[in-house]
């Protein structure tokens, strides 16, 4: 029974191994069992929140806590980064629908997004990529903090869209949400060590793996039902989020070109990836339709993309 029980138990851990080793291809596959298992992504969503702290709680234990510091030494750096996502970004997404004339929904969603601070889920999946984790820490909070300032201005003044939405409590939800994680790794690294962390390399990968998993399949919640209502315009939104996101990857990659190869791939990769999730939790109920769908949908170039992007983001690297 022993013997078969350390057989059972190996051939999980390799499992779960071979799972971590491919984790953008296991992301996207997240994705799409989310559409075509609508009842296991229902199930999943009240997991959300959960999924997320972990995430990030995961990514504070791991990453570079001297080079997260070299980052927030240069205050300046940071403020620029969250202007560009926050105030410079939307505002180029402003022209670009005023100038290709895309339609009313479409248009407010995409500015929106663009509104939006980075995914909170940056950091872990920054180090699945070997991308720079801590800037993509440190810009993933800046910009979190700030948004609900900047995205009640964005809204009134480019698209003439009041939110209803409290800034000071949205602000304090996501201050807590990052202080909190922010105490628990700082305790836990302190408890653990340095060498116990390096030990649990694996674990950490594979619990990152598992948890962008339920947020991937969580987040298409509901997605499925619109499939089959419009599978034409659901198409048309698809191809938007793939384009907007792939621009914006461009974008913040090139105007951070001074910083270095890996932080300017870092910044881009913040600058396509952006937490509509965080905007689709407190829009009212009577939001548009066409931007309660795009902010889903574009969850599938953040959750795609990196399957696709990840032998790039490994042979530019190997050449920095």
């Amino acid at each position: 029974m022993t013997r078969a029980y350390g057989m059972m138990r190996e051939v999980l851990i390799s499992a779960l191994q071979a799972l971590s080793r491919h984790a953008a291809m296991v992301l996207a596959v997240g994705v799409f069992a989310g559409l075509v298992l609508p009842d296991l992504a229902g199930w999943m969503r009240p997991l959300l929140p959960s999924a997320v702290a972990g995430l990030l709680f995961l990514a504070l234990l791991r990453i570079d806590w001297q080079e997260l510091s070299r980052h927030l030494s240069r205050p300046l750096i940071v403020a620029l980064l969250c202007a560009w996502f926050l105030i410079a970004t939307p505002v180029l997404m402003w022209a670009a629908v005023e100038l290709f004339a895309v339609e009313k929904g479409l248009a407010t969603a995409l500015i929106l997004a663009a509104a939006c601070p980075p995914i909170v889920s940056g950091p872990a999946m920054a180090l699945l990529l070997r991308l720079d984790a801590p800037l993509m820490l440190v810009s993933v909070a800046g910009a979190s903090l700030l948004v609900p300032v900047t995205v009640v201005a964005v809204s009134s003044h480019l698209i003439g869209v009041d939110l209803r939405i409290d800034a000071f409590e949205l602000f304090l939800r996501l201050a807590f949400l990052i202080g909190g994680c922010v105490l628990t790794a700082v305790i836990a690294r302190r408890l653990l060590g340095q060498a116990r962390l390096l030990r649990c390399k694996n674990a950490f990968d594979i619990t990152s793996v598992m948890l962008l998993l339920v947020f991937a399949v969580a987040i298409m919640d509901g997605v499925t039902v619109l499939v089959a209502q419009a599978p034409w315009h659901v198409l048309g939104f698809i191809l938007a989020a793939f384009v907007a996101n792939m621009l914006l990857q461009l974008l913040g990659t090139g105007v951070t070109a001074a910083m270095g190869r890996r932080s300017a791939l870092t910044v881009g990769f913040a600058s396509g990836n952006r937490n509509m999730g965080l905007l689709l939790a407190v829009l009212p109920a009577d939001s548009a339709p066409d931007v309660l769908l795009f902010f889903a949908l574009g969850q599938l170039p953040i959750y795609i993309l990196p399957v696709v992007l990840g032998p790039a983001y490994r042979r530019w690297l190997s050449g920095a």
